[in-house]
């Protein structure tokens, strides 16, 4: 065993402190220039496509809140549209009303109404009809023989309730002229109140058409007038098939118009599974909704182009800041390995240095400490003792009849004899502090620093009995086994200057020890 206080000629041919933290830092900065490289690369991915995301939310929105805008343009536009022939129905139902049913008006209404259906162009014509569905009056001067509407929806509607208010029937086409109108009628009343038939006012759908074509809405935009009951009244792409078809059970009927008149969503089409940004509103004054919509694919492709060459940049510099510190990285490890490769160089050095040492402080035979290594360490441990006052003990230990043992049984089984009494020795002192020496031929040291004189007495028995039941045969000594006897002593600041004092005094203890009949511990005086 040995103690740092006296390695230092051996710890001195180390590494320097220096050269391995230098090393170490070598490599820490290796691994922090991949770790910043890394975390500069995965920061500017992560920028760019949070950018990325938020551009192409911002597109989005910005494209619902255009579609929002449109929407409410175009209703306001239905509703200007619509009241205008309300207008007219409300001003001509209340004079049918005053003047009668009779024959004798119409003649005068008819003119009034061909003079309106002039100034209004969006206007197909204006009818009147009796209690029967039979055509009375229309602004168009059509004759049509036997005609009858009693089964258009919009005479049943008000045939069978009393609302006196406007009411927006389904898109049809005209019997008269076979084109696409929208309908607005009113009932007439008797002055008993009974149904006395309808007046009613139809526009055209080319009117809406007309306005919507001319609305860029890119090659895949929609626009839609729709009854609140979830009937097309007309589209855009117009499509004759999808005139009156229902989308009550798409989206913009089950989960926005319950809770709200206008807004915007996106969602597929339940009409041709197109998905769009669309804004919509409720037409005000009348059971109708307006949609705009943009197909989402269409309003992301500028998104998409942006969002391409911001890629392409970022991957470039990406690319460049990746060479870079790759180039610096390799550069890095092979100054790291240079380094090592002079480092392990140095320490093949300072192994054999190390070798050449150990040879110098340590027992050939007995892989104890050596003479020179013991004096060293005794100095250093009295220094340490007197500064911190603590304690420092020492044993003196020498093999019984060691002489007749070497001349019984040979130097050769002496020399067998001194290694497994050394072995004894460092098994029973286990601390890093401790020390054990051969002193000179038979005879032994084991230095206790921190230790009293009564713990050295017990570690001096337990290598005594230890020794005993090691059982090493000697026929000539009294036990019949080979013994040893131990002066024990512990430092004494006051009386003992020098270490030659301390080990006089445990070499006199020793001497006690084997006076008494050997195979004994002896504590000094």
């Amino acid at each position: 065993m040995g103690h740092p206080s006296v390695k230092v000629r051996i710890e001195s041919l180390q590494p320097t402190a220096s050269l391995l933290a230098e090393q170490v830092e070598a490599k820490l900065k290796v691994r922090y220039a991949v770790v910043l490289l890394v975390a500069v690369c995965l920061s500017m991915s992560a920028i760019a496509i949070w950018e990325g995301w938020n551009s192409r939310q911002y597109h989005l929105h910005d494209q619902e809140v255009a579609m929002s805008n449109l929407a409410q343009t175009l209703a306001s536009q239905a509703q200007s549209t619509i009241k205008q022939a309300d207008t007219l129905l409300f001003t001509l139902v209340d004079r049918v009303e005053k003047d009668g049913m009779g024959q004798a008006p119409y003649t005068r209404i008819q003119s009034l109404l061909s003079a309106q259906r002039s100034e209004l162009s969006q206007l197909h014509g204006l009818f009147i009809y009796d209690e029967n569905g039979r055509w009375l009056v229309n602004s168009n001067g059509a004759i049509v023989p036997n005609a009858n509407n009693a089964d258009r929806e919009y005479f049943i509607f008000h045939r069978d309730h009393t609302d006196r208010g406007p009411h927006i029937g389904p898109s049809i086409k005209s019997r008269s002229t076979d084109e696409w109108i929208m309908t607005v009628s009113r009932r007439i009343n008797h002055s008993d109140g009974s149904f006395a038939g309808v007046a009613l006012a139809t526009i055209y759908l080319n009117h809406f058409l007309a306005l919507y074509d001319s609305i860029d809405l890119g090659n895949n935009g929609a626009i839609n007038l729709i009854a609140d009951n979830g009937t097309i009244v007309v589209r855009r792409p117009f499509n004759e098939a999808e005139v009156g078809t229902s989308v009550a059970n798409g989206p913009l009927f089950t989960q926005f118009l319950p809770g709200a008149s206008s807004g915007t969503a996106t969602f597929k089409s339940v009409i041709d599974g197109v998905e769009r940004v669309l804004g919509f509103r409720r037409v005000s004054g009348y059971p109708l909704i307006v949609s705009a919509a943009l197909n989402k694919e269409e309003v992301l492709d500028g998104w998409r182009q942006e969002s391409m060459n911001s890629a392409i940049i970022v991957s470039l510099l990406l690319a460049f800041l990746g060479a870079l510190g790759y180039r610096l990285i390799r550069v890095m490890k092979q100054q790291n390995h240079i380094q090592s490769e002079l480092l392990g160089a140095q320490e093949k050095l300072i192994e054999v240095n190390r070798s050449l040492e150990l040879l110098a402080l340590e027992d050939a035979l007995t892989g104890l400490s050596n003479r020179r290594q013991f004096d060293l360490f005794m100095v250093a441990e009295m220094g340490r003792s007197r500064r911190s006052q603590t304690g420092l003990a020492l044993l003196m230990i020498d093999v019984d009849h060691f002489k007749l043992f070497n001349d019984l049984y040979g130097h050769l089984a002496g020399d067998e004899c001194l290694r497994n009494i050394s072995a004894i020795i460092k098994d029973n002192i286990k601390r890093p502090a401790d020390l054990a020496a051969r002193y000179g031929g038979e005879e032994f040291a084991v230095v206790l620093p921190g230790t009293d004189y009564v713990g050295a007495f017990l570690v001096a028995e337990k290598i005594r009995r230890a020794v005993q039941l090691a059982g090493i045969k000697h026929t000539d000594s009294a036990e019949g086994t080979v013994t040893v006897s131990l002066g024990v002593c512990a430092y004494d600041p006051a009386s003992q200057a020098t270490s030659d004092d301390l080990i006089g005094a445990a070499d006199k203890a020793l001497y006690v020890a084997k006076a008494s009949g050997r195979n004994m511990s002896v504590i000094a005086n």
